[in-house]
């Protein structure tokens, strides 16, 4: 063997256990950068992780630490967003991002069976136009018509109810994209706080509203039943 046939051997496998040292560093510190980071949400599978500073989520599978979908937090114009609340809805196998800075909800499904996404109007993924998301966590964006903040989900159908500190509150439906009924009382509610019954043929939110007392000293809470479904009021 010559001297240089040698010589190319050890130069092959110096930079050979170098680069793949390299390379399980860069794995290993990414994955260690969230070990003491408390994930927003996590599941036995999944775990959602907040970078403030990026206006950032990070998805990572729960198992092997893999990161499997970063989104940017923005919308078409480019403004950013913090993030309010992640919900989870089993029974869609999805995530629901609340985006106030924004007025919008984000979908993330995890569902392998999930329909591809397509941004842009309501023609556009009906008809299967434009450019399609197939992959896990594709968002998919309602668009709101103001900034809502506490937020409640039917874990039985594909409704979720949110309000803002002025007394606006909507309900959303996630199949169609869009508010299904609105409504402006008096006084806040806090749906984030409320609870829904199952009756079987539909949900019903019992909405609690909170309404100070006459001196401004106590508040007083009642509570407001709402057909999630249609958005009508009940009377019990």
């Amino acid at each position: 063997m010559s001297r240089l046939f040698t010589l190319r051997l050890l130069f092959t496998a110096y930079f050979g256990i170098f680069f793949n040292a390299q390379f399980v560093t860069q794995a290993t510190a990414q994955t260690s950068q969230f070990e003491n980071i408390t994930p927003r949400i996590e599941t036995k599978q999944f775990q959602l992780f907040e970078d403030i500073e990026k206006h950032q989520v990070r998805i990572l599978d729960r198992a092997t630490q893999q990161t499997l979908r970063v989104l940017r937090l923005q919308n078409k114009q480019g403004k950013f967003s913090q993030l309010s609340t992640i919900l989870h809805h089993e029974r869609r196998q999805s995530f629901i991002l609340v985006l106030p800075d924004i007025a919008e909800l984000w979908e993330l499904s995890y569902d392998p069976k999930a329909e591809p996404v397509y941004q842009g109007w309501v023609h556009d993924y009906q008809m299967g136009e434009g450019i399609a998301d197939t992959q896990l966590f594709a968002p998919r964006k309602t668009l709101l018509s103001t900034a809502l903040d506490c937020f409640i989900l039917d874990p039985q159908r594909p409704y979720v109810a949110g309000a803002d500190q002025h007394g606006k509150f909507q309900i959303i439906n996630l199949d169609i994209r869009r508010q299904i009924v609105e409504y402006q009382f008096a006084q806040p509610m806090y749906p984030c706080l409320s609870k829904i019954e199952n009756t079987g043929a539909t949900s019903v939110l019992h909405l609690k509203m909170k309404s100070a007392a006459a001196d401004n000293t106590d508040t007083t809470s009642s509570v407001i039943l709402i057909d999630m479904k249609t958005g009508k009021q009940l009377m019990r």
